[in-house]
């Protein structure tokens, strides 16, 4: 800058005075000037950044953190001064900062000032802060870099020096740079996470990790139709984080969950859907909750093949004050899905990617084959003893089976080794796109499973697409829309072996002859066409075949309307849709050559007929919701309120057709086959529903003190007459924050929140009635399943009758369900609970009653007359801290419940056999008793010699047991000799557990990451359908390995694991064969469901490939188990049913996640 001045004269003399005031003009000028160019630049930045804000209920420190976040600006202020716990609800738009803290502050006498970036803030009536105090330089600079407890940078962390105005903030990296005192203190702070003070001490550079602050979050949980802060809530939630799942191997979300809440029991059967339930089982059918994926309506299948790293949050809602809100689908709990939505900024993409190998958790361990023929000939000696010990093998044989020199006449066959596969891969990949504008948000998920089984020839790809978007189109309205694809394919390439062959085709019988040709010899013998025409390896070679796809669905429109402060109406229409296919092929066969008569053929092993079957099922659902929300704060007090209706229209349609003798292997088009012959058939069906609902919500808050909530829903069903149409479904609750009782000041060190509530509510269930059932039922008559007509005259006529009554009581199941819960978090987040008791009585369950054989009638209606009783406790227990480079977290639950049937009306007990038929294992349903519980005799071990010979026995079926026979009790009083009957059965085990727990690990150390988690149950029995626990049950079935423990004449304990064996034909067979507690496992255990070890790359390597963040991993699933049965060692505890027709699994895999 240039400054000219012009003189002046004073008697052509220049006044000594006059240069002087000169002089003092131009500095003052020039000072001037530069302080103009200073101020100018300071607010030129000040007035150049704008700020839009929407903070309701909030503190003042929240909204100078978010000031914070966006801008370069920090500030500066005496805690003693000025009170930024304040709550304030401020709405601005395009404001400066100065505007926003004017507004901010107003009438609360605080002032600022503001330098450069940095804000000083004061009260009024204070000393003015110095301003060459506020950016003064001194001493030594330092750098370094501020991360939380997993290794992430923390953006915009404030950095300051204690007791000094001088500060700075962390960049986009987390790095940051200050100039202070050799002796200084700084003060490193973010919202949410707790302000760590650090001494200087001469270094340069100091790095820090901050820990969470779980007291600040205020963690949003999300409930129905809404979102609530955690710490008022008033009803037993329970949440799950992406990050609890998304580096696991299974490729169900539903099994990826299990264990991690208490009170929701996950079995994860080998062959079977996973199944779910909360608290117990509450009726005499289906206990499923209900899934809701982004505000709508799904299913466990839909939900269970989502992509794991499309899911932001999964919210459990287990008592009436949370699922109230969803009336007659929530009676057993709700399972609510968040997936991950689109955020402003820079679009972010992510890959997660695994490999890994999987094999059998367990695999059935049966005989050898000179193992076989020593227990054959055992049971036959036992069935027929005068016939001597060698009736089925000599002990040539035997030997030749041991030897192993003529494999294609004295084999030992392996099954499990020839039909399954040891390792099988497994691979997962997730391509993730986020991003947006403060207008227009984005997030685009796809996924891609490929899983190979244990069996061999079968395999499953999986793809999934998420896509939302949501677009700001003015300040007051909101359009959001999302699609949501998932395709399964599963393919099997030649036969099936059976499961049920491996155990009946004995290890005896040769799989292939050395020629090449299929087995056909068992111990040297032309085998039975049952065996060769049974070999499991043969399956596997056929020409069938087996294509299924299934494909979900789901499309959502919605909006979000604004009309004035603090009022959401919001509107959503959802179209979901399931489409299965299979189709599958049986191709002709030979029947199986002679290996000892060449030339010849053992009839009955071929097939003569190749056949289709095609199988089509088609699911629409149609959901339509409108809701009003409202949300009032003032002062103390704080008021919501919902209101919603909601319209479903459900329809299904199936198709069925086959047919026989397509003209070779290679036609793939039902249409191609024949339309004639006993396999040409076709069938189809269709079926709908509809509901109409009304439901609300209103919750209060008093001083975030005192909470009460109320919910009422109403629900109107197709499935029920028009008299009992609507079902009513209210819902009361209340909490009281105890920490934040005057009271409890002198506690708050140590108690951050202590939070009581209680809640009472009914709810509703459909899930077990048809859509026609209160219908009247026509059907037409068969008579050995071909239709029945009646001739008149010339003109037949196919026969329909009444196949079920009308039943137009049909009434909603109903749900009444207490809990009483706390809620605790102790050492600012380091140790946090919650307890809860609950209650849950169903009422109104249906339950069949018997008919009379002379009504014809051979479906009896239902009736709304069983009662259920569920009664628990949950606990769940986390402590998280941080030392030093190390962080870590500590979490275990526990799970008890009490299940009763309370009442059946007057009806007598009800006995089922187990599944599949071969009926031997049996249920009951009796008043006072669990569901699950096992029917059958008490036992006391095995009978002795000296027993039988003085007469100390009982008889069953009229037969007398022999030494190694099982000790029935009876239940009456009996003398020796006189016969048990069914009348002594009794209670025996139950399948349902007392309890079920977990408990995880995890620890953080700098760049390194592990984790363990592990899972069990307590108290529950298994039991086998028969041929799986009793040896020689079709006539020459494999044994298991367990069954080398038997009761022997060489060794006869009478506490044997097994009993004598005998031969299918033997009485004694029935005799011991009769369900008693001989028959039940204890399927206790504790398993590690997955250990995982993870190495973040660090950030300054991987920042020069413009990676954001990477991080490898190596992880296992079901690695090892602890099982309390001793018994049988060879089946996976979790399989707690009667079948084992598939098999569990056990895993590695190697992952990547990287951000860009």
């Amino acid at each position: 800058m240039k400054f000219i001045m012009k003189s002046m004269s004073c008697d052509n003399k220049k006044s000594p005075w006059l240069r002087k005031t000169l002089f003092i003009m131009r500095c003052i000028l020039l000072f001037l000037l530069l302080g103009t160019m200073q101020i100018t630049a300071s607010v030129t930045y000040s007035q150049s950044v704008k700020f839009s804000l929407n903070v309701e209920n909030s503190s003042v420190q929240d909204v100078l953190s978010i000031i914070e976040q966006k801008s370069a600006f920090y500030f500066t202020y005496n805690v003693n001064q000025i009170n930024t716990q304040r709550k304030v609800s401020i709405t601005i738009e395009d404001k400066t900062v100065t505007e926003v803290l004017d507004q901010l502050f107003e009438k609360e006498g605080v002032k600022y000032l503001i330098s450069d970036k940095h804000i000083v803030l004061y009260k009024a009536d204070k000393a003015v802060p110095a301003l060459e105090n506020i950016n003064q330089q001194k001493g030594i600079t330092i750098s370094g870099v501020v991360k939380d407890s997993n290794g992430e940078p923390i953006v915009g962390a404030n950095v300051l020096e204690k007791s000094a105005t001088n500060g700075t903030v962390t960049n986009m990296d987390g790095q940051f740079t200050l100039t202070v005192s050799a002796n200084a203190k700084l003060v490193i702070s973010y919202i949410g996470y707790n302000t760590q003070e650090i001494n200087v001490a001469g270094r340069t550079v100091i790095n820090v990790t901050l820990s969470e602050d779980f007291k600040a979050l205020d963690e949003i949980v999300v409930v129905g139709y809404g979102t609530q802060k955690k710490v008022n809530l008033t009803g037993s939630v329970a949440s799950v984080s992406s990050d609890d799942i998304k580096d696991r191997v299974q490729t169900d979300v539903l099994s990826s969950i299990q264990g991690t809440v208490p009170g929701v029991t996950i079995i994860s059967r080998p062959g079977k859907d996973v199944s779910i339930n909360f608290r117990g089982r509450g009726n005499l059918g289906t206990s499923e909750p209900l899934y809701v994926i982004d505000g709508a309506i799904a299913d466990a299948t839909f939900f269970s093949n989502l992509d794991p790293n499309s899911i932001e949050n999964i919210s459990f809602l287990k008592d009436a004050a949370s699922s109230a809100i969803y009336g007659s689908r929530a009676a057993y709990g709700v399972v609510l899905v968040t997936t991950k939505q689109g955020k402003d900024g820079r679009m972010e993409v992510s890959y997660s990617g695994m490999v890994g190998m999987k094999a059998p958790s367990y695999t059935q361990d049966l005989v050898n084959s000179w193992e076989y023929a020593e227990l054959y000939n055992e049971a036959l000696y036992n069935t027929n003893p005068s016939a001597g010990k060698n009736q089925g093998y000599s002990d040539s044989d035997i030997e030749l089976f041991r030897k192993g020199t003529e494999p294609d006449l004295y084999p030992n066959t392996n099954w499990v080794d020839l039909v399954f596969d040891d390792w099988t891969v497994t691979t997962k990949h997730s391509l993730n796109f986020s991003g947006g504008t403060k207008k227009l948000r984005y997030f685009a998920g796809l996924g891609y499973v490929y899983d190979t089984e244990n069996i061999r020839n079968r395999d499953t790809r999986r793809y999934n697409l998420n896509l939302n978007v949501s677009s700001d189109v003015t300040d007051w309205l909101t359009f959001r829309g999302s699609v949501k694809y998932i395709q399964r394919n599963k393919d099997i390439d030649g036969g099936t072996p059976s499961f049920d062959n491996m155990l009946i085709v004995p290890s005896t019988f040769v799989a292939r002859q050395s020629n090449g040709e299929w087995g056909s010899v068992e111990s040297g013998h032309e085998a039975s066409g049952t065996f060769a025409g049974g070999n499991p390896l043969r399956a596997y070679s056929t020409n069938d075949w087996t294509k299924n796809t299934v494909e979900n669905s789901m499309y959502e429109l919605a909006f979000d309307l604004k009309p004035i402060k603090g009022l959401v109406i919001t509107g959503q229409g959802t179209y979901k849709s399931y489409e299965y296919k299979n189709k599958a092929y049986t191709s002709l066969k030979d029947d199986v050559p002679s290996f000892l008569n060449p030339g010849t053929v053992i009839g009955g092993t071929g097939n003569t007929v190749n056949s289709m079957e095609v199988n089509w099922k088609k699911h629409n659902f149609l959901t339509y919701t409108g809701t009003a929300s409202y949300n009032w704060t003032k002062d103390i007090h704080s008021l919501s309120a919902l209101a919603g209706v909601s319209y479903e229209h459900y329809q299904e349609e199936t198709l069925m057709a086959s047919r026989q003798d397509f003209p070779a292997d290679s036609f793939d088009d039902l249409s191609a086959g024949a339309t004639s012959g006993s396999l040409y058939k076709n069938g189809s069906s269709m079926q709908e529903y509809k509901m109409f609902s009304y439901f609300g919500r209103i919750n209060y808050t008093l001083m975030e003190r005192y909470m009460l909530e109320a919910n009422f829903r109403a629900d109107a069903s197709s499935r029920f007459h028009a008299d009992n149409r609507w079902g009513y479904f209210p819902s009361f609750s209340a909490g009281w924050r105890i920490s934040e009782e005057s009271f409890m000041e002198s506690t708050r060190h140590i108690i951050d929140n202590l939070k009581l509530r209680a809640s009472y509510g009914t709810l509703g269930n459909i899930n077990n009635v048809g859509n026609y059932d209160y219908f009247q039922n026509y059907g037409s008559r068969k008579i050995s399943d071909v239709d029945a007509y009646y001739s008149f005259g010339d003109s037949p006529a196919k026969v329909i009758e009444e196949t079920k009554p009308a039943n137009p009581s049909l009434n909603w199941e109903k749900v009444a369900l207490t809990d009483i819960g706390l809620d605790f978090d102790l050492w600012n987040g380091k140790l946090s609970g919650t307890a809860d008791y609950y209650i849950k009585n169903t009422s109104n369950i249906l339950l069949a009653y018997n008919v009379p054989l002379e009504t014809g009638i051979a479906n009896a209606p239902s009736q709304n007359v069983a009662k259920v009783r569920n009664r628990g406790f949950e606990f769940a227990l986390a402590h998280r801290n941080t030392i030093g480079d190390v962080s870590y977290m500590i979490s275990a639950n526990i799970a008890t419940n009490n299940n009763e049937i309370t009442d059946l009306s007057s009806s007598n007990d009800i006995i089922k056999n187990l599944e599949n038929g071969h009926g031997v294992a049996k249920y009951i349903l009796r008043e006072g008793e669990s569901i699950g519980s096992f029917y059958g005799f008490k036992s006391d071990g095995l009978y002795t010699q000296e027993e039988i010979d003085a007469g100390h026995y009982y008889t069953y079926g009229g037969v007398t047991p022999n030494a190694g026979d099982t000790k029935f009790i009876p239940q009456r009083k009996l003398n020796w000799g006189e016969e048990i009957t069914d009348n002594d059965r009794t209670i025996i085990g139950c399948e349902v557990p007392d309890f079920t727990y977990g408990i995880n690990l995890s620890v953080n150390y700098k760049n390194f990451e592990f984790s363990i988690f592990g899972q069990g149950i307590s108290g529950a029995d298994v039991a086998f359908e028969v041929y799986q626990v009793h040896p020689f049950f079709h006539g020459q079935d494999n044994p298991r390995k367990y069954h080398m423990g038997r009761w022997t004449e060489a060794n006869p304990n009478p506490h044997a694991i097994y009993p004598r064996i005998y031969t299918a034909s033997s009485p004694h067979t029935t005799y011991n064969r009769a369900f008693n507690d001989y028959h039940l496992f204890d399927a206790d255990y504790f398993r590690f469901k997955t250990m995982t070890l993870g190495y973040n790359i660090p950030k300054n390597v991987v920042s020069r490939l413009g990676i954001s963040s990477l991080k490898v991993y190596l992880t296992g699933e079901n690695l090892f188990t602890i099982r309390a049965d001793k018994k049988m060692k060879d089946f996976d505890p979790e399989a707690t049913s009667s079948t084992v027709r598939a098999l569990g699994s056990k895993s590695l895999a190697f992952g990547v996640n990287v951000s860009f």
